[in-house]
């Protein structure tokens, strides 16, 4: 239960008990003075003093719940969010003067909380400067690398791949790597098990081997490519990190690692999370903490507000945030065909018009792609029911079924900052400190990245509550 809820029960707690001593008072007068006149002069008399009783603590709960839950809820709500969201703002707008000293003193508290967290950031800032260029220079060699790297987890998700590799895997299909991903999704199971067992079984063996040679099937080419596997040594990137390293070259890719134009480069730079190969990824939602969990943020622009009465998607964007972090390289955006007229009201609000998605792919394609690239993931919105209302009358058309677990950001904002706040998207983004330009506003993308910013400064403060 919430701070207001309990006061309120408090204050109705104290009207029932006040009209129940009103009543045995009554009685207790009429057995004393029984007599027709008393009992209509003592039943006037409860009335009229029940009422009193319950509409003078009505009043004094109002202007306690004002003056003093709502602020204090709003106080402990944006407390937390400074705390686990690092948001550097003070809390000079909290309308709290019937808390006394408490706001102010607050404030001085997040004030000196900043101080120390610029301090360390810079301290931090100035031994990790080389160590950035150093990071830099790294991935820039790695991703441009003529034949694919990936490293996967013990129990075989991405967690990382380079240029190439997305290529190789992606093919011209629409689904593609994504970190957290089941590296099956992309190659060959029974090989990458066979060969991931074998390297196990050996690894502590005098004369086991380093690497196997393998042969691997694409999922989604259907081709051949070949590959090495070697397990990721025990210091490599830190002592608990487990998993392996695929190596991966193209079907024809020559000795002398020239590869084709098909398998150019076009996907930019490398994609990794090496916490990922710390966490036990769990196939089952519910075993898994929210924080370590794989969301897909999206949103949609459309040609109106009523999908059962024939509107339609004119643009879907979606971002990807996993294990607290969005994804940069991880977007799916386009515009689609809706199949009817975009009225002109609705362009004036996301400037989406009928001659910009003349060429592009009809609904029920684009919502094939969206539910590939939302695969295992929780779908996140703001005020989800209405983009998941277009998307499931679309996937209904398709065959399809959005079965996936859904989070919104409005209720989550509510359960950090209470129910008596703003909870729309730009209040939210200015409570938070997130970026959201007049430009990008009511563009699928930038609504949907700037959901997703809102989503990882919520989700520690959720945790915290919970």
């Amino acid at each position: 239960m919430t701070l207001r809820q309990r006061i309120l029960l408090l204050f109705l707690g104290l009207a029932g008990s006040s009209v129940a001593a009103l009543c045995l008072s009554l009685y207790l007068a009429h057995s004393k003075h029984s007599g027709p006149w008393a009992m209509d002069a003592l039943i006037t008399a409860g009335v009229l003093a029940g009422c009193a009783i319950v509409l003078l603590i009505f009043g004094l709960w109002r202007l306690f719940d004002e003056n003093v839950a709502k602020p204090l809820e709003r106080l402990s709500g944006e407390l937390r969010a400074r705390v686990h969201a690092n948001i550097n703002t003070d809390l000079e707008d909290l309308d709290a003067r019937h808390l006394g000293d408490l706001a102010p003193a607050a404030t001085a508290l997040m004030r000196h909380l900043y101080e120390a967290r610029n301090e360390l950031a810079e301290i931090v800032a100035r031994e990790t400067s080389r160590h950035a260029v150093e990071k830099e220079s790294l991935t820039c060699v790695l991703s441009s690398l003529p034949f694919g790297v990936i490293v996967c987890t013990a129990d075989h998700h991405l967690a990382l791949y380079n240029t190439f590799a997305h290529e190789l895997l992606a093919g011209n299909g629409s689904r593609t790597p994504c970190l957290g991903r089941r590296v099956f999704e992309f190659l060959d199971e029974a090989a990458l098990r066979q060969a991931h067992d074998s390297l196990m079984r050996c690894k502590d063996s005098p004369s086991g081997t380093a690497n196997i040679d393998l042969v691997l099937t694409g999922q989604i080419s259907g081709a051949s490519i070949q590959a090495q596997m070697r397990l990721l040594e025990e210091n490599a990137l830190g002592p608990a990190r487990r998993g392996y390293v695929l190596t991966l070259l193209a079907p024809d890719t020559s000795a002398h690692g020239t590869c084709s134009p098909q398998f150019q480069p076009a996907f930019p730079g490398l994609v990794y999370d090496f916490e990922l190969l710390d966490q036990d990824l769990h196939e089952n939602i519910a075993d898994t903490s929210m924080q370590a969990l794989s969301y897909v943020v999206f949103d949609t622009e459309t040609t109106g507000l009523l999908p059962d009465r024939g509107d339609e998607i004119v643009q879907l964007a979606a971002v990807r945030v996993v294990n607290g972090r969005r994804v940069q390289s991880e977007v799916f955006n386009t515009l689609v065909n809706p199949g009817r007229p975009i009225p002109p009201s609705s362009t004036l609000i996301h400037g989406i018009t009928d001659a910009m998605v003349a060429n592009a792919p009809n609904v029920d394609q684009v919502v094939r792609d969206f539910h590939n690239f939302a695969r295992g993931s929780v779908l996140v919105a703001h005020n989800i029911e209405f983009d998941m209302a277009f998307l499931r009358r679309a996937a209904r058309r398709a065959g399809l079924r959005f079965d996936h677990p859904v989070l919104d950001t409005a209720v989550l904002s509510a359960k950090v900052f209470g129910d008596g706040e703003n909870h729309s998207l730009d209040a939210l983004a200015a409570r938070l400190g997130v970026e959201l330009t007049p430009s990008a506003r009511h563009t699928a993308v930038g609504d949907a990245t700037a959901t997703a910013e809102i989503l990882i400064k919520l989700l520690p403060a959720v945790q915290a509550r919970a």
